[in-house]
């Protein structure tokens, strides 16, 4: 899977950018706040349809400007493709989609075009972070290689939202609570698959982080992860999994009540990530959490792989200077010795490359513009 080339129209700093790119390793260099980010972010964006970062599609577009466009000519197992998203404040819908040239139904339809896996430096606190930030790892991989999943997440997420309207009702004493029942049903039905789902890719990235975690400490480290549903009971693939959630929902259900807000399903769910049995989030080391966190990053290249028959494009943000020596060799010569797409960023490319072989293209980066 290759992003031939890129083009940028009204994007954050870039007024207009285009360019092909290396099938092996292309190099953003620059100093900060020149748009380096923006670039990837952009790619990334023509991957999922949205940015990795919490802000709204009409802060994306550039300064005095009404709408922004992002395309790209992409290569995958089925051929070339051209990738199209474009926004603007003054359409209904403001946001349009093409593949192939033709006007997407649904947002959903830009999935598993262009597969990618995301390296920033807010990924190497993941395993001290929020339950939601690991949440989204897991959300984030499945939706990409599974447009039934990401229709599933926004299908719970809309049932969530008219359950809480509810609750809050009854705590507000403007409902009673004749109808919850009705809502508990569906939101199980969703909670249940997406659960499923969940654990479905566990039993798959799970030997291939062991795997890759064995490699890397040479061979005294294994590393798993486990899922916690409503962060306190453990649950496998091979349990019941509706059962699991009414009886959880059966015992938060006086609280829920109290605080008009639903305190069940996988939106409250979290992984433990574990190092021969120990949480690391409790007890392991920084040099260990990065040690896992890439592990766990190049496992996901190998389980996008499993699941689609080629590697996704990599994306590493900035991560570089965040890794010592020992692991960014490691991280290059895994990349080298796959047939992996590679897009980084940095200030200073000098000492990040170690002996890479492959074909590298380098674009100075300065202020939205590129050499």
């Amino acid at each position: 899977m290759l992003l031939q080339s890129l083009e940028l129209k009204d994007y954050r700093n870039y007024q207009a950018f285009s360019h092909d790119f290396s099938p092996s390793l292309n190099i953003f260099q620059g100093k900060n706040a020149q748009g380096k980010t923006n670039l990837i972010e952009a790619i990334y964006y023509l991957s999922i349809g949205r940015s990795y970062r919490p802000v709204k599609e009409d802060q994306l577009v550039r300064w005095e400007q009404k709408s922004f466009l992002i395309s790209g000519k992409i290569l995958n197992r089925l051929g070339v493709l051209s990738l199209e998203t474009a926004f603007s404040r003054l359409t209904k819908p403001a946001k349009q989609i093409y593949i192939g040239g033709l006007k997407a139904q649904k947002p959903a339809d830009m999935l598993g075009n262009l597969n990618s896996v995301l390296f920033a430096p807010e990924d190497l606190s993941m395993i001290k972070g929020s339950p939601q930030e690991r949440r989204n790892f897991l959300d984030y991989d499945i939706s990409q290689v599974s447009t039934e999943y990401f229709q599933e997440l926004h299908k719970y997420r809309r049932l969530l939202a008219q359950r809480n309207h509810l609750l809050k009702q009854i705590h507000f004493g403007r409902r009673d609570g004749a109808n919850l029942s009705l809502w508990d049903e569906q939101l199980l039905a969703s909670a249940s698959q997406i659960v499923y789902k969940r654990l479905q890719a566990l039993e798959k990235l799970n030997p291939l982080m062991r795997l890759t975690q064995r490699k890397l400490t040479g061979g005294v480290e294994n590393l798993d992860i486990k899922y916690f549903l409503n962060k306190r009971r453990e649950l496998k693939i091979s349990d019941d999994i509706p059962g699991a959630l009414k009886e959880v929902q059966r015992d938060v259900l006086q609280e829920e009540t109290r605080q008009g807000v639903t305190l069940w399903g996988p939106h409250r769910d979290d992984l433990s990530i574990v190092v021969n049995g120990m949480d690391l989030k409790l007890y392991g080391s920084q040099g260990q959490h990065r040690t896992a966190v890439l592990a766990l990053k190049l496992s996901e290249l190998e389980f996008f792989r499993g699941e689609s028959g080629e590697y996704p494009i990599l994306l590493l943000d900035d991560v570089m200077s965040e890794l010592d020596e020992w692991r960014r060799n490691a991280l290059i010569q895994f990349i080298q010795s796959k047939e992996i797409q590679c897009f980084i960023t940095t200030t200073d490319s000098i000492g990040v490359l170690g002996k890479y072989e492959k074909e590298i293209r380098t674009y100075q980066i300065q202020a939205g513009q590129i050499k």
